[in-house]
């Protein structure tokens, strides 16, 4: 009976074995390392296997083999074994090679096939101690050392009392040393870019958000080296590491932006020392594209923590370009507007503009729409794809500013006053230094119902609409002053009615 047992024993063993080392395939291959290495299953020569053949000592295999699960778990790879291919002629299509990366993240790590087996590769091999070296920089009992020998093996939730210990710890010295680098980082900025008078910003807390910022992203980043370091289990420091990374990605963007908006800081205030305007409508759309651009590689960054198959969305995107570009059509011809503009250069911001019904100054020419200042002091956005097609009537590209009205005075005024009074009158506004001499006209030029009309046409050399305006009432209050002068009165509608006896 005894030996019958032996036997089924035997049997057993040899088959569960010659599973065990199964390397026909790259599941397998991954399975005979990472099954073999469990706390309830560990057989740590058997996970040996699967270290590639140029490696003949079997303390070394043992050891790398350790090593790269170590690896994995530290970056918070976690390995779903069931996922990945069981085709023993599987090609990469990118190398056109039969080898396998177990994942994206981390492309150091993969296997390879010598002689229909599957083996991590050598490369790997050869990498193995610098990544080891990377993601355990504070070796690997540097934490669990802090308790004393009695207590820092006892298991609370899941935990052992020193890797607790080392989480509490972590996070108390993060804080402090969190506080203690923006105090300082933030010290160092306000004095050589304020104190030293590197550059003026535009807003007061620039350096104070910069500051936070960076502050962040140390922490974070020490975060991400040293948890590692205190082992937690594989599936709970899978999503710790990455949700680290995906803050520390946001944060990069975050600095990035806040880096670029002091640099556009400086750049408004070299803009505002130039003549033309055209870096003025330039600055805030290629300031409104970076930070798009910034974003966009942010999040595309995190997706690819995420393991999201960015290939995959892109292809759904072209199958669906139509419908895309048929919903952003306007957008496109906005974007396309903006183009024309910015090359057609038809006005400049400050200038006074009529478009149709609307009329206003130009403060800013965005992606989408061009924002202008109506007189009422109402803020009009038009789309730019619209403006381009637009008839524009740009009033700040004129040499001067006509104005031509009519003056009109009473019946019954003398031939030779009413030419005195024109040559008078036409000598008074030219003698102001921003009318253009040569342009004047001051002639008779109707018989109207009530009045003798005097046509009056100026040119105004002024650079604004509040100019135009002040220089109008000074050349009135000028002939107000000519006509009580010479006695001349200015007419109004009158009738005057004859009765028949």
């Amino acid at each position: 009976m005894k030996r019958i047992i032996s036997i089924f024993l035997f049997v057993v063993i040899a088959s569960f074995s010659s599973f065990a080392q199964d390397l026909s395939n790259p599941q397998a291959t991954v399975g005979t390392h990472l099954d073999n290495l469990q706390a309830d299953n560990y057989h740590p020569e058997i996970s040996a296997l699967s270290i590639h053949p140029s490696v003949t000592d079997e303390e070394q295999r043992i050891e790398l083999a350790i090593h790269l699960k170590q690896i994995l778990d530290g970056k918070g790879i976690y390995i779903y074994t069931h996922q990945i291919t069981k085709d023993a002629n599987f090609t990469d299509t990118i190398s056109n090679e039969n080898i396998y990366i177990l994942n994206p993240l981390e492309p150091r790590i993969y296997l390879e096939k010598i002689d229909n087996k599957w083996y991590y590769a050598k490369k790997t091999i050869e990498q193995t101690d610098k990544m080891f070296k990377e993601v355990f920089p504070f070796g690997m009992k540097t934490f669990s050392s802090l308790l004393p020998v009695k207590i820092r093996n006892k298991e609370f939730l899941g935990l052992y009392a020193w890797q607790w210990f080392s989480l509490f710890l972590l996070i108390v010295i993060g804080l402090m040393a969190y506080a203690i680098t923006h105090r300082l980082v933030e010290y160092l900025l306000h004095y050589v870019i304020v104190h030293k008078k590197l550059l003026v910003l535009e807003k007061e807390d620039y350096l104070d958000k910069l500051a936070k910022s960076f502050s962040w992203i140390v922490l974070f980043f020490s975060f991400s080296k040293i948890i590692p370091s205190i082992q937690l289990p594989p599936l709970i420091l899978q999503y710790i590491v990455k949700s680290i990374n995906i803050l520390l990605t946001f944060l990069f963007a975050i600095l990035i932006i806040r880096l670029f908006n002091i640099a556009m800081s400086y750049l408004k205030r070299q803009v505002e020392k130039t003549e033309s305007k055209l870096d003025d409508q330039l600055l805030p759309i290629v300031h409104k594209l970076f930070r798009i651009i910034v974003i966009i590689i942010a999040i595309s960054i995190a997706l690819q923590q995420l393991n999201v198959n960015l290939a995959a969305i892109l292809a759904g995107l072209s199958i669906g370009g139509l419908a895309l570009a048929l919903a952003s059509q306007d957008s496109v011809k906005n974007f396309i507007g903006t183009v024309t503009i910015l090359l057609d250069h038809p006005f400049e911001i400050g200038d006074y503009i009529l478009l149709g019904s609307i009329e206003g100054t130009v403060e800013e020419v965005g992606m989408r729409a061009t924002r202008l200042r109506t007189p009422a002091q109402s803020v009009a956005y038009i789309p730019n794809g619209d403006l381009s097609n637009q008839i524009i009537d740009n009033f700040g590209l004129r040499i001067y500013r006509r104005w031509k009205w009519t003056m009109g005075v009473e019946y019954g005024t003398s031939p030779k006053v009413l030419e005195e009074f024109a040559l008078r009158s036409k000598d008074i506004i030219n003698q102001n230094s921003w009318v253009a001499a040569d342009k004047t006209i001051v002639h008779l030029n109707g018989l109207g119902a009530s009045s003798i009309d005097l046509l009056v046409m100026v040119y105004l050399d002024v650079p604004s609409y509040d100019d135009e305006l002040a220089s109008k009432h000074k050349i009135l209050l000028q002939l107000i002053e000519l006509a009580e002068e010479m006695n001349v009165s200015f007419a109004f509608p009158t009738q005057t009615l004859h009765l028949k006896q």
